[in-house]
């Protein structure tokens, strides 16, 4: 049960003004919109409020703050969990859906206007584009017509693309110039990156054991060879757990120097076997997800995805009878493929440890042999 949510400490406040603590789901603003699941301290089931069921609720740290209002939305009025992200002399709301965030000024009088900022698909033709802009330009025109008290907060709103933080700034220029009392206006959440995806970098040491890989030149068509090498790599991590529970996506390159691979053979007539050393290196680029599963100190994970691996430096020497029969250099080598692992993390003070095991293999062969690579890999998360 735990495992299925992304629990963040907070509280909920009751119909009645109760406050109860414990943790809530943290997810992206358009399913907070919607739902707030929460997990009482105590309790071990989590209940789903639906906005009107609650008063609102709040993440610790002075973090998001959400409040049930009806609002009224291409037509259609009715109750959400609204980001309350200013209280003062004129309020400032946000309720978010897939493509757009809709911001209510709400000026102390009850008089209100509204902003949407809506990212256009790619798929949006040029009339459509014209549109919003129109439609964006009549909204602001709104918005400062509602400031006109605050020829500071007027002059905040003075462009098309509005931040986070200017609108928030521009609520707040409205409240300090209008308020005669010296009251405060409360900002409850204005640092965009809250909202912004996590990104952690990492560093990653790997033991990998290739096989089944049949060299450009080697002229024994059957006759595959194997062996290790060591790997780093560095790569980045990014967070998307209030998209989808527990996933991130990671993009990681290794480099393996140059690596001696011996080989064995007999061939057809021979006395006595045929020494073969390949050399080459390696550069591996890997993209794909990391699942977690469970909130205990040691976490299963599992990976995938893809990966784009370049053999470079590709040299073969052969000996017979302590005679050099072969000693040729050819051209980079490419393969393209998938990866599976899994493994467990755990956290070291505010970073992360992996461990996994991981199978790559090409989706078809190449022209110049087949790959299969398996290896042990460490990673540390910053």
């Amino acid at each position: 049960m735990m495992a299925q949510v992304n629990p963040k400490s907070g509280y909920i406040i009751t119909n009645t003004g109760d406050t109860i603590r414990g943790v809530i789901d943290f997810r992206t603003n358009e399913i907070l919109s919607k739902k707030c699941v929460f997990l009482a301290n105590g309790d071990n089931e989590y209940k789903t409020y639906s906005p009107g069921d609650i008063e609102g609720f709040r993440f610790d740290s002075n973090g998001k703050y959400f409040v049930t209002r009806r609002f009224t939305l291409k037509g259609d009025s009715q109750l959400y969990f609204a980001e309350f992200m200013v209280q003062g002399l004129m309020n400032l709301y946000c309720v978010a859906d897939k493509y757009s965030e809709y911001f209510f000024f709400e000026r102390e009088d009850g008089e209100m206007a509204l902003l949407t900022n809506t990212t256009l698909m790619s798929s949006a033709t040029i009339q459509e584009a014209k549109k919003e802009q129109l439609e964006k330009r009549k909204q602001l025109g709104k918005v400062r017509l509602l400031l006109k008290d605050s020829w500071k907060a007027v002059d905040d709103m003075n462009v098309t693309d509005m931040s986070r933080q200017k609108l928030v700034n521009a609520v707040r220029d409205y409240h300090y110039d209008v308020c005669t009392d010296g009251s405060n206006c409360m900002v409850y959440e204005y640092k965009e990156k809250a909202d912004r995806l996590k990104i952690h970098f990492k560093a990653c040491a790997n033991y990998s054991y290739y096989s089944h890989e049949r060299p450009l030149y080697q002229n024994l068509e059957d006759e595959t060879y194997s062996g290790s090498t060591f790997e780093v790599g560095l790569g980045a991590e990014v967070d998307i757990e209030r998209l989808l529970k527990g996933f991130s996506i990671e993009l990681c390159v290794a480099y393996s120097p140059i690596t001696s691979f011996e080989h064995d053979v007999m061939v057809k007539g021979g006395h006595e076997p045929s020494h073969t050393m390949y050399e080459k290196g390696r550069i591996t680029a890997s993209l794909g997800f990391v699942k977690h599963y469970g909130n205990r100190k040691i976490q299963p994970i599992i990976r995938a995805g893809a990966f784009y691996a370049q053999h470079f430096r590709n040299r073969e020497t052969r000996y017979y009878k302590s005679k050099q029969m072969v000693d040729i250099e050819w051209g980079n080598s490419k393969y393209m493929g998938v990866y599976l692992g899994g493994g467990i993390q755990m956290p070291v003070n505010k970073h992360l440890f992996r461990l996994h095991a991981d199978l790559y293999k090409p989706l078809e062969k190449s022209k110049v042999g087949k790959m299969m690579r398996w290896g042990v890999t460490a990673e540390f998360l910053l």
